[in-house]
């Protein structure tokens, strides 16, 4: 396995360390709304994650009898995959994602900065495949601190936001009381001035380009209004698609992930814009209400293929800059 200063997809300016600490930073922050609603559950189901990508890491480097290095990018793959869980998943669901991100998505590729796809997008994507009635079954965010810390849920479930638009149906919940989490979804998705803050945060700390995300957000909010899912305004649709599943975490957490994301500043923003797209058409054609983590997985995939497109083009005028 490269070390962590040598992985061959990220920018050398800048260790892996110094990244992946500051990333976790940010996915600890989003913990500290579903806790305060929950109870301990969230924490919970973040701490399984985590220490399961660890331990998976550790066998994988035991087998190729390879030194086992400390690696916070495993942090941050098994915080993203806890929480775009729902906080009354049971256990084992959030343990096969994170097994199958580390053991099927990461380790054959080779580990930190070799990976083509993100781990924690097709870990989620997986459980989502296998177990969908588990993955968009929530309870409610008033329900206090009386779930089970590692016990199974049995409370009465409701429909999120997402769920309600999938079915073409408006939901009760305005827009604007959607700011701080008070409703249900994926349990790190909803907390939308957190999520903003955080991702200001890495923007600023140049932890990650804004390109993706800001295409990404554009594109999204482009379809929203043109084709609204809804009877409603253009801008009341582009509300509730932006604010609603894990639209806005993938954007700040997922699409600005540096080594599936493309290298250069014009490839970055066709892969955002390409990404946000690919997720609207996931919400209107495909079968589950959110489509995320499918977007990022086939954007992944065309990831080198724009930046080849934009080197070409580069080298075609007769001038090569390096963003």
């Amino acid at each position: 396995m490269p070390s962590l200063q040598e992985t061959p997809c990220l920018r050398k300016e800048r260790s892996v360390p110094s990244l992946m600490w500051n990333v976790t930073l940010a996915l600890c922050t989003l913990l500290v709304l579903p806790t305060v609603y929950y109870g301990w559950r969230p924490l919970a189901m973040a701490f399984v994650t985590v220490a399961l990508c660890c331990l998976a890491e550790v066998a994988v480097c035991l087998v190729r009898r390879r030194t086992i290095h400390s690696d916070p990018s495993l942090l941050v793959t098994g915080l993203v995959i806890a929480l775009l869980m729902p906080v009354n998943a049971p256990f084992w669901m959030p343990a096969v994602a994170a097994l199958f991100a580390v053991l099927v998505v990461r380790a054959p590729f080779g580990g930190t900065g070799c990976t083509p796809f993100n781990p924690a997008a097709a870990g989620v994507a997986f459980v989502t495949i296998c177990w969908p009635e588990r993955m968009f079954s929530y309870v409610s965010s008033t329900i206090g601190w009386v779930l089970p810390v590692f016990g199974d849920c049995t409370y009465m479930e409701v429909r999120s936001p997402a769920g309600v638009l999938k079915e073409g149906l408006k939901p009760d919940i305005v827009p604007l009381e959607m700011l701080w989490g008070r409703f249900v979804g994926p349990m790190g998705t909803t907390a939308m001035l957190v999520i903003g803050a955080c991702g200001l945060f890495l923007v600023f700390r140049r932890i990650a380009n804004w390109e993706a995300p800001v295409f990404f957000l554009l594109a999204a909010a482009l379809w929203a209004a043109l084709c609204p899912r809804i009877a409603c305004s253009p801008l009341t649709s582009v509300k509730y698609e932006l604010m609603s599943g894990s639209l806005f975490f993938c954007a700040i957490f997922m699409v600005t992930d540096p080594v599936t994301a493309p290298r250069t500043a014009v490839a970055r923003s066709i892969y955002g814009a390409f990404c946000g797209a690919l997720v609207m058409a996931f919400r209107h054609f495909g079968a589950y209400e959110q489509g995320a983590c499918f977007a990022i997985l086939a954007s992944n995939a065309i990831a080198p293929l724009l930046d080849r497109a934009a080197g070409a083009v580069r080298v075609w005028g007769g001038k090569i800059v390096e963003s």
